[in-house]
């Protein structure tokens, strides 16, 4: 009677100090939450009913709360060499809240509803996550993660395969490599190249300097780089494009010809180049600050109404400007040019201080 009534209240709540080893009974989906001062996590997902965890230094002592649904893991530590490591084997389907003072996180594939891995100064590397994704720590490297995904880095690389949700992603200093998202995408590093390779929503992204390339934006883009180039296969969206130092390249490809199509590209030293549907309603109003002397520095496929080259305001009828009104004036200001497509209702400004635009025509 005794012994059956121990069991029960172990299975249920019971907090027991262990020295190197401990080993609680947990549900195919239930949660471990696990606090180590220092060490690093390795993590086995081949477990079947139960929580191990094994400390390689005698000088740490694990305090584990057993209950079905939720373990919890704490520890305490003294005259610790070195940072020790921590075998933890729990069940493939088990949430993941795992952190560590110091040291890296390792985790094999896991199916738990989240994970959650933080360390204030190592690495995580992980394989397959199902669920969302919480993950902080010098530098991050995953495969997929099939919910949303926020990952904040402490001056390293952040890099994941695809996301199944929404993704965050922020770095003090560092690249930022994602695969396909199928939600929305913030992305902020202090500086470092930031590469989407296809995100189903909207794009913000932000470094100091680095470039900023994607192959397929469908939704919209809003982009800048102190320096760096921008670079979008395609996006389906409306775009803001802003770089200090470098070249501006994409092809819009809008789903919906009817939603806000509006572009704002902007490179203080580079060359714009951009392709428009034929389709698309927009006014273009690209300007060049500093055009090289006699040299046409906007370059368009589509039929233009008004053009002018580094002059202010005497009207006149340009020779092979399709018979047209333009502005001409002195040396030494900007070149304009104006281009109406269809009704002109989105505002399409690209802008250089000292570079080439082209306008052409995409598919």
């Amino acid at each position: 009677m005794k012994r059956r009534l121990s069991l029960s209240v172990l299975s249920a709540v019971l907090l027991l100090p262990f020295n190197l080893f401990g080993k609680c009974p947990i549900s195919p989906t239930g949660t471990l939450e696990l606090l180590a001062q220092a060490g690093n996590l390795i993590v086995d997902t081949t477990g079947t009913d139960s929580v191990e965890v094994e400390v390689s230094s005698n000088k740490v002592v694990l305090k584990e709360t057993c209950g079905r649904d939720l373990v919890s893991v704490t520890s305490t530590m003294s005259g610790v060499t070195g940072l020790p490591d921590w075998k933890i084997r729990v069940p493939k389907g088990v949430s993941l809240d795992l952190s560590t003072q110091g040291g890296n996180i390792q985790v094999m594939d896991t199916d738990g509803r989240e994970t959650k891995l933080r360390t204030s100064g190592g690495k995580v590397t992980a394989g397959i996550i199902k669920g969302n994704a919480l993950i902080v720590a010098s530098e991050v490297r995953t495969l997929d993660i099939g919910g949303s995904a926020e990952l904040r880095g402490q001056g390293g690389k952040l890099q994941v395969g695809n996301v199944g949700g929404d993704a965050v992603f922020f770095t003090t200093g560092g690249d930022i490599a994602t695969g396909a998202v199928k939600g929305k995408v913030k992305a902020d590093t202090g500086s470092g190249s930031v590469t989407i390779r296809e995100s189903n929503g909207d794009v913000l992204v932000s470094t100091q300097a680095g470039d900023i390339t994607s192959d397929f934006v469908h939704g919209a883009f809003d982009g800048k780089t102190g320096s760096g180039m921008i670079r979008l296969e395609r996006v389906g969206g409306w775009v803001h494009a802003l770089t200090g130092v470098g070249d501006i390249f994409f092809k819009l490809v809008p789903s919906n010809f009817a939603a806000d199509l509006h572009v704002k590209a902007e490179t203080g030293l580079g060359n714009i180049t951009m392709y428009l549907p034929e389709r698309l309603s927009a006014t273009v109003t690209a300007i060049v600050d500093k055009p090289a002397l006699n040299a046409k520095r906007i370059i368009t496929d589509f039929p233009y109404k008004a053009a002018s080259s580094g002059f202010n305001t005497i009207k006149g009828l340009v020779p092979g400007v399709g018979g047209t009104d333009a502005q001409r004036s002195f040396m030494g200001g900007p070149e304009q040019q104006q281009i109406v497509i269809n009704d002109g209702v989105n505002s399409v400004r690209p802008h250089t201080s000292a570079g080439t635009i082209r306008i052409l025509k995409g598919n």
